[in-house]
């Protein structure tokens, strides 16, 4: 037994490991639980996953990929740090995906994503830009209090812009009391519901240029560079 003090090494899951728990999660019938572990990386891309899986509280230490995943139910990132970046490009999700008071290191990528219920970002956290580009979401997009700031690095500087072109949202967005390092740009989005900017602060453009948005522009409070639409 450790003596009083000592330092206990940090047990860090391995790519095996997460395999064995998705595998006894499938068996179970349950979510596959990771929250609060500490974990090398996570490369997930192109699977197919029958089951929820949360990492809630868990800290990465490299990227986390989800490039074209399927997961069978909800994931959940709530509060995770990932030290670098996170990639769910072309991700198919049956649930929700829930990224609130999520931390990247780099970019958070969810170009082409498909979420089946709601997506959750409120207060997360991105250092670098955040892409929904084409992503379809059959709920709502919460991004209330997000902050998305520049990446500066000895290879020169990510912008902390915000896309949102050609997304298709079948429900609301809603981005108060946002601060965007960059633009934030709603390019031939389709929202169905209302686009909630109160209080955001965008310190570059903002761009609704051909976007379709069926509810009210809320923008009361709103500070940006200059509005293109």
């Amino acid at each position: 037994m450790p003596e009083n003090g000592e330092n206990i090494p940090e047990e860090i899951l391995t790519p095996e490991d997460i395999e064995d728990e998705l595998e006894a999660a499938a068996e179970e019938n349950r979510e596959a639980n990771f929250s609060n572990k500490t974990i090398r990386e996570i490369n997930l891309s192109d699977k197919t996953i029958e089951t929820g899986i949360t990492f809630a509280g868990a800290k990465i230490l490299g990227p986390a990929f989800f490039s074209r995943t399927v997961i069978a139910g909800n994931l959940n990132l709530d509060a995770a740090i990932i030290n670098t970046s996170l990639y769910l490009g072309e991700a198919k999700i049956s649930g929700e995906l829930s990224c609130r008071q999520t931390s990247t290191g780099e970019v958070l990528n969810l170009i082409g994503v498909i979420v089946d219920k709601n997506l959750n970002l409120e207060e997360a956290r991105v250092r670098g830009f955040l892409s929904l580009n084409k992503a379809v979401i059959s709920g709502s997009v919460n991004c209330r209090k997000i902050t998305v700031q520049n990446s500066e690095s000895t290879t020169g500087i990510i912008r902390g812009d915000v896309f949102f072109q050609e997304t298709r949202v079948k429900d609301y967005v809603d981005l108060e009391e946002a601060y965007v390092d960059g633009l934030l740009s709603f390019e031939k989005a389709r929202i169905r519901g209302f686009l909630n900017l109160t209080n955001a602060v965008i310190n570059d453009f903002l761009l609704l240029k051909d976007a379709n948005i069926k509810g009210e522009l809320k923008s009361e409070g709103m500070e940006c560079k200059g509005k293109i639409s």
